[in-house]
């Protein structure tokens, strides 16, 4: 037992006490077995030990996977998608330019000849004792220079980019310029005979005439410019140098509508070149469902590259869309002494025909809604007729709708009068009629006998569908020997160049009813194409006057 000193103050001594002991707050308390708390100190220890180990080999552990993961990381595609053919807008309604510059030269004539006519007419009537030479004379001559002065200034060109203020300022040039023309040579020519205040007056009255009129010209054209109705659309195969130049001009002047670039080497070209996009090979292409709309396909690869570019001609040229190459006249340069605007100078060149002009579109238009139009009304009381004869025959309706190929292989529905039962109709044309065909009913052999079945068709022809006079529209998916008849000829779609018609080359030349082989493919085929390159209003009007004879005279086909 330890002793220590201790100061007794009640007795003033110093003597021994025993040792203080002192309690700590680790001792166990009173009633504790002490065993049990050293037990559970340990396992506070191993419990310790552990969570520190484990949160140990948690940290070594997301350290090792951000180091070295051990699944993949779904890493986000950043990259810039490519558009695709379903992203670009291609107008459907589309409008020659062409041909409407064609019928509003024509307006512009009719009505200034009108006008000075009068005009002249009115102020030499009792004037003078010339008779009517005079007035003739000067109303013949200021009609030729009033029209001459606006076709020398391109009034009728209506770009794309121009404003109603530049449009009016070239027609006020024109017909003032032609006035003082007109006046000048009649005063220098005859002056005791041509009137000055009468021809005055008749050119003031033309000059009015033509600014109202050309103020509505433009208002209308601009309108279809904005829809995109008029620019002929444009697809590129090639994004090339030559297709950014192109598209730099366009971007001035807007006359045309380029939709998209096609470029078998995708993976190097540019998602697009001055915002037209870059949007496939040229199977996307092929497969594309608005390539119909396209009026036509240019091809802008280099003169180095000609195998590429045959390689492109071999893989479309067989399509109905008119193809061109780029002339450029950029390769032949010296390219230390270029200037910019020859660099900019990039042609065109057809490789599979031009196209027909203006005057040939719209005075073949003029004749189908003229005389498609006289037709319909004039048969009215026999196809009247005819649907009555239908409908009491056999059950269904009177019109039969077939989804044919039209221009450019645009896809429409044609209107026949029903000849066949209308349980075993054959939209597609998989069977062709032959001789005794048990699906045409008793009517129906008549009216396929004398083509009258084909009249309900001037309902398409006035729609703008066909013409009077064209190849005959094939129906979708028709077969020939098995195949699909456009297999069997490499120049079918060259048929589709131009509108179908009601009645054509081919059918005149014998080339009628239903293909049973190669050979009759080939030969309608031909005989197309042919007519294509001779077309011209002459020639339709013969192919219409020798129809009749040749249906009234044709036993042998099968119809």
């Amino acid at each position: 037992m330890f002793v220590d000193l201790a100061y007794d103050k009640a007795n003033n001594k110093v003597g021994l006490m025993p040792k203080q002991i002192k309690k700590t707050s680790s001792e166990p308390a009173l009633g504790v077995d002490t065993a049990t708390i050293k037990s559970a100190r340990r396992a506070d220890e191993k419990r310790g030990s552990a969570q520190r180990r484990e949160s140990s080999e948690a940290s070594m552990d997301t350290f090792a996977e951000k180091v070295r993961p051990t699944s993949k990381r779904v890493v986000k595609d950043r990259r810039r998608k490519r558009k695709t053919t379903a992203d670009v807008s291609v107008p459907q309604q589309q409008t020659s330019m062409s041909a409407l510059r064609f019928a509003l030269r024509a307006s512009d004539i009719f009505w200034v000849t009108a006008i000075i006519v009068l005009g002249v007419w009115n102020g030499y009537v009792g004037m003078n004792d010339n008779g009517v030479i005079a007035p003739i004379a000067a109303a013949v001559m200021g009609s030729v220079i009033f029209i001459t002065m606006l076709f020398a200034n391109r009034a009728h060109r209506f770009a794309a980019a121009e404003t109603l203020g530049q449009h009016m300022r070239t027609v006020m040039i024109a017909a003032f310029g032609a006035l003082g023309l007109w006046l000048t040579i009649a005063l220098i020519t005859k002056p005791d005979t041509f009137l000055p205040d009468a021809l005055a007056k008749a050119g003031l009255g033309a000059t009015a005439v033509l600014f109202v009129l050309h103020a509505l010209y433009h208002t209308q054209v601009k309108r279809l410019h904005n829809k995109g109705a008029l620019a002929p659309t444009i697809v590129m195969l090639g994004a090339t140098e030559s297709a950014r130049r192109l598209i730099e001009e366009n971007a001035k002047t807007r006359e045309l509508n380029i939709l998209a670039i096609f470029d078998e080497r995708l993976a190097r070209a540019p998602h697009n070149i001055h915002g037209v996009p870059v949007i496939g090979k040229i199977e996307d292409l092929l497969t594309w469902d608005k390539l119909p709309y396209v009026n036509r396909i240019v091809v802008t690869l280099p003169g180095m590259a000609e195998s590429r570019k045959q390689a492109f001609l071999e893989q479309v040229k067989l399509l109905p869309n008119r193809i061109a190459f780029v002339v450029d006249e950029f390769e032949n340069l010296n390219h230390v002494q270029q200037r910019l605007t020859q660099i900019a100078e990039v042609g065109m060149r057809e490789v599979t025909g031009n196209p027909k002009g203006g005057a040939h579109t719209a005075i073949k238009r003029l004749m189908d809604i003229g005389i498609g139009s006289l037709a319909l009304i004039a048969l009215s009381p026999i196809l009247a007729i005819i649907a009555l004869l239908i409908k009491k025959d056999s059950p269904g309706p009177v019109l039969f709708k077939q989804p044919r190929h039209g221009f450019n292989n645009r896809v429409f529905n044609v209107y026949k009068f029903r000849s066949m039962r209308n349980d075993q109709a054959d939209l597609k044309a998989a069977q062709q009629t032959v001789a005794g065909d048990a699906r045409v009913t008793k009517i129906g052999r008549f009216i396929r006998k004398t083509s009258i079945d084909e009249l309900p068709q001037l309902i398409n022809v006035i729609k703008g569908e066909m013409s009077l006079v064209g190849p005959r529209p094939h129906a979708v998916g028709m077969r020939t020997e098995g195949k699909d008849s456009m297999e069997l000829v490499a120049e079918y779609a060259h048929r589709h160049k131009v509108k179908p018609g009601m009645t054509g080359w081919a059918q005149i030349n014998g080339s009628r009813g239903p293909l049973h082989n190669g050979d009759d493919v080939a030969r309608r085929v031909e005989l197309d194409v042919d007519y294509i390159e001779r077309s011209n209003a002459l020639f339709d009007l013969y192919i219409m006057f020798k129809t009749l004879p040749v249906l009234l005279g044709d036993s042998e086909n099968i119809r």
